[in-house]
């Protein structure tokens, strides 16, 4: 599994565990954020990774880590409740999750940011991850 194909499966993982609770802002599609309404920005970045075994060409396992962010956004005059319902679910999404092809999440964390400056209460759901090429 390479990054472009790791980043594709977590996106799905997510959406189909969020269950269009609300709309998902996708880094790389145009996106109208919602008037009066909550909604979550979804960002998967890689940021590190180490070669774990060596062997003959073919078996040469690396191991990628990076970190999923799903920000959580609610109305700020509507008070952090729902912000932080859905900053639950968000992170029972990724708590001791492995998804279908072996990205393993962990270090699952919310980060309560408050007011975002925009109208918007905002709290972020931040989760480590690994998966493992074989080249």
């Amino acid at each position: 599994m390479n990054f472009i194909q790791a980043e594709a499966e977590i996106r799905k993982f997510f959406e189909d565990a969020w269950l269009a609770a609300t709309p998902i802002a996708w880094p790389d599609l145009k996106f109208a954020i919602p008037n009066r309404q909550n909604w979550v920005r979804f960002d998967c970045v890689e940021n590190d990774g180490e070669q774990v075994s060596m062997g003959s060409p073919g078996s040469n396992r690396f191991r990628h880590y990076g970190i999923v962010t799903i920000q959580v956004f609610a109305p700020q005059d509507q008070g952090s409740i729902e912000a932080r319902q859905l900053a639950t679910n968000a992170l029972g999404v990724f708590m001791g999750a492995v998804t279908t092809n072996d990205i393993h999440f962990y270090d699952v964390q919310g980060r309560q940011i408050g007011n975002d400056g925009n109208g918007f209460y905002q709290i972020n759901v931040v989760s480590s991850f690994y998966y493992d090429e074989i080249t």
